[in-house]
């Protein structure tokens, strides 16, 4: 740090008569001039008129064209013994007078500067005993934000600042002999000192911060013997321990370090050159291994790959814009070796994925993005590189509808609809001629209806029902497409346990048949001979050979006949003619089924009275 001090004018006591006047800033026939004003000869040099406020009797203005230019560059005002009281400047010829300088018994006591020739003062010297001890510099606001102190020797031994235009001196230099040798700053303006700078001839060897305080540092700075920072040591997150150190060279910083859990291993390194980082490698599970490594330019990071699992092997790799925006990210998710999910982004954001979902090497499902929400996602399952299902979203990243090619033939036959992310409804086209044939209605998610058309007619004779709690499903069909269903199948958990048929549409059954958990029928009920009732059980055996009958044949809902079978014949009848539910007829048949035996019970004793053979 330089500092540059501005005493253009300064006396050295001379004899009683005249007194050596030295201008430092400008050339030396001025200063010629300026001795000339001070010994006015006639003829020389042309008097006017006192300046306003003065007798022309008391003070004499002196003009004068010092270079020649036709303008007055200098205007000089002396007492009536001949003393020189004032001295205006004109230094840059702009016909404006920018500098000037008062005088106290033949010494300069004050000197007004406008440096930026703007027409302000913005700079004021202060003499004593013809030496300069103060200086004050001021802003465009007309606040001083400089003061120079200068010692007997005019050399300077205090500067205060106001960095910040609020009036109030924040920073500090203190010099030795005219050396700096320390500096404070208090950045918060709070009258408590943060900063602390120290120097060696003139240049900075260390510098201590404490932002917040606290007397604990969060900052310090050593400088190297040209003044240029060598390397420092922060505390970043202000815990009283400095986690973070740099190194500088030539004053630009070269090399990062942090130890953010204090254990003694470096978390981070970070390589700069020309002060913008190019290289970085970080811990970012403080394991004591770096994982995660960014490459950079211009200061902007141009990769970074990592390793997520910590097991030393990298499976994330991302790549980024000229702007610092990633534009794609492959990743090993499985951590088997291979590249299974891509990412593209645009600007930074994502808009493409790609991911291996069965872990069979191929990319097979691609997610699309718009505002950062998916609104397409497509499968191609026989990697033939067509997707063979589309999955459209809403703008709540909800599924609305689904379109399926089930048998890879490069056409839609599934179509799935979906509200507030669930499955209200799924049509198919089975036989692909181009017509839905198959419908599946749900109801809060769950299956509820399936109507088909099996004979791919366009009518859907086949319904299917899943919301009976006694059934897990219920199938009718209505084959002559009257509306009613001729025949209705009852499935509990996938397997049929009882089946009505109505044979002549009065949506009544003419026959019910009923399995067991294992779908083998057990007994069947039928209509026999049209009288709106099923009269007729049939009973069966494992091998589904009807065993046993029972018929009601006057229909007063009592059983009044039983037949017996053999291997599905016929072998015994009995009947209960008088309805008291005994039977008093007993036939037997042979093989072939022909009546060989019958007996009678006349009485209704229990006993046979009549047998015929």
């Amino acid at each position: 740090m330089s500092f540059y001090l501005l005493p253009e004018i300064k006396y050295y006591p001379g004899n009683a008569l005249r007194d050596r006047l030295v201008i430092k800033s400008f050339p030396v026939i001025h200063i010629l001039l300026l001795l000339l004003f001070l010994l006015p000869a006639p003829g020389r040099f042309g008097t006017t008129a006192a300046l306003a406020g003065t007798s022309p009797a008391k003070e004499r203005q002196v003009e004068k064209d010092t270079d020649g230019d036709g303008k007055i560059n200098q205007i000089a005002v002396f007492d009536i013994r001949g003393n020189i009281k004032r001295l205006a400047i004109d230094s840059n010829k702009d016909g404006l007078m920018d500098c000037f300088q008062y005088y106290k018994n033949g010494r300069v006591i004050r000197i007004e500067r406008d440096t930026d020739f703007d027409g302000q003062i913005d700079c004021l010297d202060y003499f004593t005993a013809g030496k300069r001890r103060r200086q004050e510099r001021i802003n465009n606001a007309k606040k001083i934000y400089r003061i120079v102190l200068f010692d007997e020797k005019e050399r300077p031994s205090l500067i205060k600042k106001d960095t910040s235009g609020s009036g109030y001196f924040d920073t500090l230099y203190y010099f030795t002999g005219g050396g700096l040798t320390s500096s404070t700053r208090d950045t918060d303006e709070n009258g408590k000192v943060n900063v602390w700078q120290k120097y060696t001839d003139d240049k900075p060897v260390e510098q201590k911060t404490d932002n917040d305080e606290d007397g604990k540092m969060e900052s310090i700075v050593l400088y190297d013997r040209e003044g240029f920072p060598e390397k420092s040591r922060h505390d970043l997150d202000r815990d009283g321990k400095m986690e973070c150190f740099r190194f500088y060279r030539k004053g630009e910083l070269a090399k990062q370090q942090k130890d953010t859990n204090l254990d003694g291993l470096m978390d981070s390194v970070t390589i700069f050159q020309d002060s913008q980082p190019v290289e970085q490698k970080t811990d970012s599970n403080l394991d004591g291994k770096f994982d995660t490594f960014t490459t950079f330019e211009k200061g902007i990071p141009l990769t970074r790959n990592r390793d997520t699992n910590y097991d030393g092997k990298l499976d994330y790799f991302s790549k980024f814009d000229p702007a610092g925006h990633v534009v794609e990210i492959k990743e090993d998710t499985r951590h088997c070796g291979r590249i299974d999910r891509l990412r593209f982004f645009e600007t930074g954001m994502p808009v493409r994925v790609q991911y291996d979902a069965d872990g069979d090497e191929f990319l097979e499902t691609v997610t699309y993005l718009k505002n950062q929400k998916m609104y397409l996602q497509t499968r191609d399952d026989n990697h033939d590189g067509n997707p063979d299902i589309n999955i459209f979203f809403n703008a709540k990243e909800e599924r609305q509808r689904v379109e399926s090619d089930t048998d890879f033939d490069g056409k839609t036959d599934t179509w799935q609809f979906y509200q507030s992310n669930r499955i209200t409804r799924q049509e198919q086209d089975e036989n692909k001629d181009g017509r839905v044939d198959l419908k599946v209605f749900y109801k809060k998610g769950e299956k509820e209806k399936l109507v088909k058309d099996s004979n791919h007619d366009g009518y859907f004779e086949i319904t299917e029902w899943f919301n009976n709690p006694e059934w897990s499903m219920v199938m009718e069909q209505d084959v002559n497409r009257d509306g009613k269903a001729e025949s209705r199948f009852f499935y509990r958990d996938g397997v049929l346990r009882l089946k009505e048929i109505d044979e002549n549409g009065d949506n009544r059954p003419d026959l019910r048949e009923h399995y067991n958990k294992a779908g083998r029928l057990l007994k069947s009920e039928e209509d026999d001979g049209n009288v709106n009732r099923l009269n007729i059980v049939w009973f069966f055996n494992e091998a589904e050979e009807p065993v046993r009958a029972e018929k009601d044949t006057n229909n007063d809902g009592r059983t009044d006949t039983w037949f017996f079978y053999d291997k599905g014949r016929l072998t015994a009848v009995e009947e209960d003619t008088n309805r008291d539910d005994r039977p008093d007829i007993w036939e037997k048949y042979d093989e072939a089924e022909a009546l060989t035996r019958r007996e009678k019970d006349l009485d209704f004793d229990g006993k046979p009275d009549v047998v015929d053979q």
